[in-house]
């Protein structure tokens, strides 16, 4: 029998005969993926009876090379089949661990091994994260991680696959110790016409280009105009929903960061204007979203200025017959338009659909989304299908996405360096978003050799910062939002379009993506009107004509409103707006609003004729905005001037709340040079700049060296912020758990606290792997740090930084041997 006195102190069980001979000797957990916490029973199971005295060595190591645990037990087996020990599972920090045990018995030898996964923990997007998109396996994977960045990319596979297909793909990355995103899973559904295939390697539009090119050889074939595959074909919207189920659930042990639905997706190419789908699918798709919208054929003949005898018979407006209607009845072109950008939504939401039935916790995600305009970007629709974006910032589309959607999770790519980048960098994290994949084809980031290149070098310090809790604790605050509002009308660019391309006839159907993202009179009205606001230090929401239609004005407690070249506007829309201008709310208008009715159809009078307006010019200075909205009562808070009291012009300003604190963002507009300006606040504050660790000051009036790339960040608290606490041993052996508290001295005017721990080693290094970010809502919370057999004795450190406050806290830990 296994030897009770020691054995059963360790928590050994045996496990009598029973079970036959096994080929050889095997070790077995409950599960290959597992969660770190809690203990779990590992079995070595013997490949037949056993009789005789002996040891079983236990070994557990993971790929940051740590020896988690090592037993050596003594057995005196009577006839066993196998032997049970249990695993602390709280004391794993990697993904992939190795189990070996070696079983010696009456001087004879055999051994097992087992390969099992930690699963990462399970949490909310509440940090910065720093993913690579290209290969990213075992060679470059300690230089990523030295420089904060956590993940890569896994390609979805969209053939019949088998967990053997995953698990091959993931290997590198596990090997690595790196987590990841799946990519490019539904692509050849949803982006068809914008995609790499290796039939045409440089030519990623290639499909859009042949239809162009159909289209020009015969403009009556109306067959380029059908969509393949179409949004509407409910057996491709069901065949992409079993792919992405079978794909979530074959990762979902990992915890990806994200399953991306499709990179660049679009109706067509992109941003690009077509006519796209005339699919018999997407006709019948169409004919009963126009009778769910007009009921009765007739409200549609009305509109339209059609004479259809029944549903079946009806079809869109193509546009270059839209452009030959004399009466600027627009509408059967307009609501196909609609129809197209609501499909287009309705198959992201399935497919993301698809992806919450597998894994509640995972997310969905579409990369590359576009700015405002043609090809499924109506946000109104768009913000709400997917969980995640990777966006291009372009025609304010991210503002719009995070007013529509607060939740939704907004990360950009970086494909080069430099100060530029990095202000953009800086400047989209002030902005709402919460990562960064990074481009490094030509491996300027990290070499094929395994070191940091040259853009690696010069962002470290950059990526180090943003993931060492100062991206946590931006992200931790929410956006303020003065009474102010910025219409956001679809309805708009899609009747100014027409206007503009009329007079060029079918040249129209020639255009690309890339031409599609020019300016027009709205694209160039709604910057002008969010630039303007910033300028003054107001942070606005944008609201959607269904919003606004659905009382929204109302509801959100808005005292202005901005409508940048709103000339296509719906009956209730109008109506919305008109009580709220003549009930005292301030409407300014570029422009005559409401030309034309929400279908594109223009109508005998400006449905806002009469209303009281207050005109806005093109030109208008911010002094010449502030004194038109002024009768609004807003007030940014604060200024910023020079030290000579002059107003700033060129100062980026973002205000987010934390609780009682605020935390204000500034930076200059990139080209310029070191800025000095004085803050001036309406009363006395405690302050605390975040980033260069000041100490706090009580004023009301602060003087500032804006940096030409980074921001300024500035916590704001009516009093002084408790300082961090810890508390712990003052000693424990290699190889056991420290089980520690941090928090905060006291209660705290923040609703969340970022804590940096960090654990430093006796050579006075940073321990990565036992370091992290901590959320602290609330007094305090528990950080374990389990130390392997093999970490260096010494004398630890036990750092917590309180990231909003400046302050730290530190323990010390005598680390004996094993």
């Amino acid at each position: 029998m296994v030897r009770t006195g020691l054995l059963a102190a360790l928590g050994f069980v045996a496990a009598l005969a029973g079970a036959g001979p096994a080929s050889a000797d095997t070790l077995k957990l409950p599960a290959q993926a597992l969660e770190r916490s809690g203990l779990v029973l590992m079995t070595y199971s013997f490949d037949r009876p056993v009789t005789g005295t002996g040891s079983l060595d236990v070994e557990w190591t993971d790929t940051y090379g740590r020896v988690v645990l090592r037993r050596s037990l003594t057995l005196d087996t009577p006839g066993q089949t196998a032997v049970t020990y249990p695993i602390d599972l709280g004391r794993a920090v990697a993904m992939q661990n190795h189990l070996r045990a070696r079983l010696t018995l009456d001087g004879q030898q055999s051994s097992a091994t087992l390969t099992f996964v930690a699963k990462p923990p399970a949490e909310s997007w509440d940090d910065y994260r720093i993913m690579m998109w290209h290969e990213a396996g075992p060679p470059r994977a300690a230089a990523l991680r030295s420089l904060s960045i956590a993940a890569g990319k896994v390609f979805g596979i969209r053939d019949s696959f088998t967990q053997a297909d995953v698990d091959a793909r993931i290997a590198p990355l596990l090997q690595g110790e790196l987590r990841w995103f799946v990519e490019n899973i539904a692509t050849d559904f949803y982006a068809p016409y914008h995609r790499w295939t290796p039939e045409h390697p440089e030519d990623v539009n290639w499909l859009f280009t042949e239809a162009q090119r159909r289209h020009r050889l015969d403009p009556s074939n109306l067959s380029v105009f059908r969509r393949e595959p179409s949004l509407s074909d409910p057996a491709w919207i069901a065949r992409i929903q079993a792919r992405l189920a079978d794909t979530v659930r074959a990762h979902a042990p990992y915890r990806p960061y994200y399953y991306d639905l499709g990179d660049e997706t679009g109706i067509a190419d992109l941003t690009a204007a077509w006519d796209f789908d005339l699919s018999a699918p997407s006709l019948a798709a169409f004919r009963a979203w126009l009778r769910l919208h007009y009921g009765m054929l007739g409200a549609l003949n009305r509109q339209w200025g059609t004479a259809f005898a029944n549903w079946d018979a009806v079809v869109p407006l193509g546009t270059t017959a839209a452009m030959l209607r004399a009466d600027d009845n627009f509408s059967a072109w307009a609501d196909f338009k609609v129809f197209m950008d609501d499909a287009f939504a309705r198959a992201l939401r399935a497919g993301t659909e698809a992806v919450h039935a597998a894994d509640p916790t995972a997310l969905a995600a579409i990369e590359g989304a576009q700015m405002p305009g043609w090809g499924g970007y109506d946000y109104s629709r768009l913000a709400g299908a997917v969980d995640v974006m990777e966006m291009f910032d372009g025609g304010q589309n991210i503002a719009i996405a995070q007013s529509l959607n607060p939740k939704l999770v907004v990360i950009s790519t970086a494909s080069g360096g430099g100060a530029q980048e990095q202000h953009r960098i800086w400047q989209a994290l002030l902005h709402g978003q919460r990562g960064l994949v990074l481009w490094d084809d030509g491996g300027e980031i990290v070499g094929a050799d395994g070191q940091p290149g040259p853009r690696g070098r010069a962002d470290a310090a950059l990526f180090a910062e943003l993931r060492s809790g100062l991206g946590a604790q931006v992200i931790a605050g929410r956006p303020h939002v003065d009474p102010v509002a910025i219409l956001y009308s679809p309805a708009s660019f899609r009747t100014q379009w027409l206007l503009d391309q009329r007079p060029k006839g079918d040249a129209w159907t020639g255009r690309s993506a890339e031409i599609e993202n020019e300016d027009n009179a709205v694209r160039a009205a709604m910057r002008r009107a969010a630039l303007g606001l910033s300028r003054l230090g107001l942070q606005p929401r944008w609201l959607s004509s269904d919003q606004v239609e659905r009382g929204g004005l109302r509801e959100a407690g808005v005292r202005a409103l901005v409508l940048p070249h709103a000339i296509a506007l719906s009956p209730a829309e109008t109506l919305e707006i008109r009580t709220f201008a003549e009930s005292g709310g301030v409407v300014l208008a570029d422009g005559a609003p409401g030309l034309f009715d929400a279908h594109s159809r223009r109508l005998a009078a400006p449905l806002l004729q009469g209303a009281p307006l207050v005109p806005l010019p093109a030109s208008a200075t911010p002094a010449e905005l502030a004194r038109l909205l002024a009768p609004a009562d807003l007030a940014a808070g604060f200024t910023i001037a020079t030290p000579g009291g002059e107003p700033v012009g060129d100062v980026d300003t973002r205000v987010l709340t934390n609780g009682a604190v605020t935390l204000l963002g500034l930076q200059r507009a990139y080209g310029g040079g070191t800025r000095e300006v004085v803050l001036t606040l309406p009363q006395p504050v405690y302050a605390h700049d975040l980033r260069r660790g000041t100490n706090w000051q009580h004023t009301d009036r602060i003087r500032l060296a804006l940096d030409p790339v980074a921001p300024t960040l500035l916590a704001l608290s009516p009093r002084k912020l408790p300082a961090p606490v810890i508390d712990g041993p003052s000693a424990i052996r290699a190889g056991e758990t420290a089980e520690l508290r941090i928090g905060l001295s006291d209660a705290s005017p923040a609703a969340s606290h970022v804590l940096r721990v960090d654990a430093i080693d006796p050579s006075g290094q940073a321990v990565a792997h036992y370091s992290g970010n901590v959320i602290l809502r609330g007094a305090g919370t528990a950080w374990r740090l389990p130390l392997a057999v093999n970490d260096m004795p010494g004398a630890w450190t036990i750092r917590v930084r309180d990231v909003l406050g400046g302050e730290v806290a530190s323990l010390p830990l005598a680390v004996a041997a094993p």
